[in-house]
């Protein structure tokens, strides 16, 4: 079993907005914009990104109302909401802090570990493609759009929106990265479901994963876990996830070993 020690999550902040930091272009002419203060990062990238966000802050260092400062002209800048995603081992006075300025709860999310190499469970006959660059790109976008635009928590629905589809495919468009590693199902010839995954400092990240609503509970996501995790083998000794409280794909984590290691508190200014 992992213990959430101080180390460790630092480890997992860093890898999951180093990752953001990589899908929203940082580094790359036209592309998003960083900040590093507080013992945090913080990534600001296209309107409306699930990467902008603040990973990290106050783990293992002090944070001061010039930090504070500096992240809020940081995204004033740039006119972006902020977001602040908040591991509970940080300090309470930090919370204090973003109350006194005006943040607000939007929400939690489950930070998922699991320490490797681990015994793979039994296959369930569904084949697994991997690809990278822009290999079947528009293919995996479409997906991972249909997958999100409808919780795994609510009924399919009749009939998806094609704007939000549309602004869902130009939000996924960032997985399309060389340094992204890309995973998608067919059942039946068709599409299912698909994810993303990156490897950095030993840690495996296993990101976006989003099943068509016409084919969830197929073991869409189980064979895409399975095969993320048979390819990092020698190459990562943890694995990570994000997933939203009691969901489907948490429950989809558990069974190959994965446990909470701690809940995100998602604070938003008001």
């Amino acid at each position: 079993m992992l213990h959430a020690t101080l180390e460790l999550a630092r480890r997992v902040e860093k890898t999951e907005i180093d990752f953001c930091a990589v899908g929203a272009g940082v580094g790359v002419q036209g592309g998003a914009a960083s900040i590093e203060v507080g013992g945090g990062r913080g990534v600001c990238g296209q309107p409306g990104s699930p990467m902008n966000k603040i990973l990290g802050l106050g783990l293992g260092a002090s944070v001061t109302d010039e930090d504070l400062d500096a992240i809020e002209l940081f995204y004033d800048e740039r006119e972006c909401p902020i977001q602040i995603e908040l591991c509970p081992l940080v300090s309470i006075d930090l919370v204090a802090k973003l109350q006194a300025r005006g943040y607000v709860l939007k929400g939690f999310e489950n930070e998922l570990a699991c320490a490797l190499p681990r015994p793979r469970p039994s296959g369930n006959g569904l084949s697994v493609d991997v690809f990278a660059g822009d290999e079947e790109a528009d293919t995996f976008l479409r997906v991972t759009a249909e997958g999100f635009a409808v919780s795994d928590s609510l009924p399919a629905a009749d009939g998806l929106a094609p704007d939000v589809i549309e602004h869902l495919v130009g939000v996924m468009r960032q997985f399309i990265h060389p340094d992204i590693v890309r995973y998608m199902v067919r059942i039946d010839g068709e599409p299912a479901g698909a994810a993303a995954s990156v490897i950095s400092n030993g840690v495996l990240g296993i990101f976006g994963t989003a099943t068509r609503p016409a084919y969830r509970r197929r073991g869409v996501q189980r064979a895409i876990v399975g095969k993320a995790l048979e390819d990092a083998a020698g190459r990562a000794d943890l694995a990570i996830a994000t997933t939203e409280p009691g969901s489907i794909s948490q429950r989809t984590f558990e069974r190959f070993g994965f446990q909470v290691l701690y809940t995100r508190a998602i604070l938003v200014r008001a």
